[in-house]
Formats: C-alpha cells, sequence, structure tokens
C-alpha cells in the first residue's frame, strides 16, 4: 500500500478559498483509518534423506477494515478476514512423528478462514467476535517464530489431547485481550469445543454447538519488559467443558541476553502439562493419536553473526514429550536469510527419537510476505 504525505501548513496562494478547501478535504482523508492488506506465501521442500520426500505450500491473506472506512461516526472497530489455502504434492508426511517436525500440516486444505470477525476497542481492552485461531494468539513470540517444529507454535499438551482451532484450523469463538499497563497483559477465548475440519466445507468453521462440541477456554497473563532488556513472560490454562474438566498449565519464557546494531543472542523456554481427558468422543477428532501429559523446550537464537544488517538468524532447538506409553524428543537447528525485505530463505534439520526409532528429516523454505 502507497501511503501519500500531506503538509497542511504553509503560505497561501492567491485563491485562498479553494486551496483551503482542498487542504481540508485532503488533510480529512490522510488522517482517516485506511485498510490495510498483507500477503504471506510460505513453499517448502522436505526429505527423510530417503525415499520419502514432499513439497508443501502455504497462502494466507489479510485484510483489516477499519469501521471509519464505513462511516466516520463508527470508529475503534474493525473488521479482519484471514483466507489461507494449502496444498501438498503427496498428503503422506515424510515422516509420522508426534511433536510435528513442520508447521504446515501435510494435508490438503483448499479454503478456511483462520480469522473471521469484527474487533473493537474501547482503551486498553478490546473484544472480539468470529473465527479465530488459537496459535497466533497464545504461542507465536518473536524467537520462536523462527522455528519450524509444530510444537514450538502451539503446546502440545493442548493440541494433542483437544481438538481445538490449532492452526491451520479455527473455531468460532469470544476472544478478550486487556492491557493493564506497559508491561502486563490478559487475554482469555471461549471456543466451540472442536475445530472441524473445513477440508469439504469451509462453513464448517463457524459451528457452534455447545451440546456436542463443548466449549474451550482458554487464558494467559503476560509480562513484557520495556526498559532495561527485552523479554516476555507468559503463564496460562486452559479447560475443556467435557472430559476431565481440569486444567492444563502452559508457559513461556523469552529472554534477550545481547543485544546491538550487529548483533543479537536470546534463549527462549517452553513447558506444559495437561491431565489426559477422559471422553472417549475426542479421540474421532484426534484420529486416535496419543496424548501428551506433559512436556518441555529450550532452544537459542542468534542473529546477525553470519550477515550485516541483522540479515540472518540462527537457532537450535530441543523439544522433549511425554505422550501416553511412549516419549519423543527432537532437536531443531534453522538457519534463516533475509534475501530481501519480502523474501526469504530457511534451510532446516530435524533429528527425532520416537520411543527407540530415531528418524532425521532436511526442510528448505521460502517465505514471501507483501
Amino acid at each position: 500500500m502507497i501511503k501519500h504525505v500531506f503538509h497542511c501548513n504553509g503560505k497561501m496562494p492567491m485563491n485562498k478559498k479553494l486551496i483551503s478547501s482542498l487542504l481540508m478535504v485532503v488533510c480529512m482523508l490522510g488522517s482517516k483509518a485506511q485498510p490495510n492488506f498483507e500477503l504471506f506465501y510460505v513453499t517448502d521442500f522436505r526429505t527423510n534423506f530417503g525415499r520419502n520426500y514432499n513439497w508443501t505450500n502455504l497462502l494466507q491473506l489479510t485484510a483489516e477494515i477499519p469501521t471509519e472506512t464505513i462511516s466516520n461516526r463508527w470508529k475503534n472497530g474493525k473488521f479482519i478476514i484471514q483466507p489461507i489455502t494449502v496444498y501438498s504434492l503427496f498428503e503422506d508426511p515424510v515422516i509420522d512423528d508426534l511433536l510435528g517436525y513442520s508447521n504446515i500440516f501435510a494435508d490438503n486444505l483448499p479454503l478456511n478462514f483462520l480469522v473471521f470477525g469484527y474487533e473493537h476497542h474501547w482503551g486498553r481492552f478490546s473484544l472480539f467476535a468470529g473465527v479465530r485461531n488459537i496459535t497466533a494468539d497464545y504461542f507465536y513470540k518473536d524467537y520462536m517464530s523462527l522455528f519450524t517444529r509444530g510444537a514450538n507454535g502451539m503446546a502440545p499438551t493442548l493440541s494433542s489431547n483437544f481438538p481445538m482451532a490449532d492452526y491451520p484450523f479455527s473455531a468460532m469463538s469470544l476472544h478478550a485481550e486487556f492491557f493493564m499497563n506497559d508491561n502486563w497483559f490478559f487475554q482469555t477465548s471461549l471456543h466451540n469445543g472442536v475445530a472441524h475440519n473445513p477440508a469439504r466445507n469451509p462453513l464448517r468453521a463457524f459451528t457452534v454447538n455447545p451440546r456436542n462440541d463443548g466449549i474451550f477456554s482458554i487464558s494467559q497473563i503476560s509480562y513484557s519488559q520495556n526498559k532495561i532488556g527485552r523479554g516476555s513472560y507468559s503463564l496460562g490454562f486452559a479447560m475443556h467443558s467435557f472430559g476431565s474438566m481440569r486444567p492444563s498449565f502452559f508457559g513461556k519464557f523469552e529472554q534477550t541476553l545481547l543485544e546491538n546494531e550487529q548483533h543479537e543472542i536470546g534463549i527462549t523456554l517452553q513447558g506444559g502439562y495437561s491431565a489426559i481427558p477422559t471422553r472417549s468422543g475426542f479421540d474421532y477428532h484426534l484420529n486416535g493419536e496419543p496424548r501428551c501429559k506433559f512436556y518441555f523446550g529450550i532452544g537459542g537464537y542468534f542473529r546477525g553473526f553470519l550477515s550485516r544488517s541483522k540479515r540472518d538468524a540462527f537457532g537450535i532447538h530441543f523439544t522433549s514429550a511425554n505422550f501416553e506409553n511412549i516419549n519423543e524428543r527432537a532437536l531443531e537447528i534453522t538457519w534463516k536469510y533475509q534475501l530481501f525485505n519480502q523474501l526469504s530463505i530457511q534451510p532446516t534439520f530435524h533429528l527425532v527419537q520416537t520411543g527407540g526409532t530415531t528418524r532425521s528429516v532436511g526442510m528448505l523454505r521460502f517465505v514471501l510476505q507483501i
């Protein structure tokens, strides 16, 4: 989007009335909130360094339309629409791991609305109603966004135990955010208890059926540094109206250790605990996958050590999870280089140990963002 800047001051020409009127109109248009549109495209190539390989693509569009563009009397609100589509050359994953070596699912998804709804602001408080996804709200952090493993984007103690709105799925929800001050932030959501697969019908994401699907609730409180150093610390819990009705807890910690004009070093920690739900009806939506009781992850983030102007970021991350009757450990090593402002390249290596079996996966990812 091209932005024009107008200066509404200075000397008046001879035709003062006409010029004055034109300047008033220009200033009014310039101060009015404008719609925002973004395109996000990811394509990656995957291989287990053997016979299995795959090529996966994700296209995501985002449109934010302020209500002021509709009426000058309708302020502090906006409509958010975010459709996505996923296409893979093959539907079978390169390896069958439990934590998910990629945050882009291999199954084809012709169309889904990741976000579709209305958001309104009252000072430090905001409320959203409509279709929404949990991943971006609660688990997408600065350092963690570098890594490609699915469990790094969503706690497996939630995604493996509940048929929730885990990326790229979504569900009808009410989502509230409250900035208590410059450091403390609280958010909470109520979602339809099942995020239905929209592969055949994208409108299934708009389902509201508490009787059959239940209600999924999730809340989180966060503290962010803004004076000395840079860090973010969060603690949250989630609970489903069906099953054991006991909450699942999760926490995230990110801290910058060093930052200057050339380099940046940071660490990230995650952890979660969940009681295993007892309702067998979840098995249908979770495809009978084992449930996760406990997990933790630790990683390092290094930026600007292989290029100038911080155009590259190197990361290493280790994750361990205890599932029913089996444990899985995974190591991810990744390097992302910004070719130019809109395009980046990211080679990644995954080493996964499930039980007594060890496998490896290599990925080459390109990200285009406009």
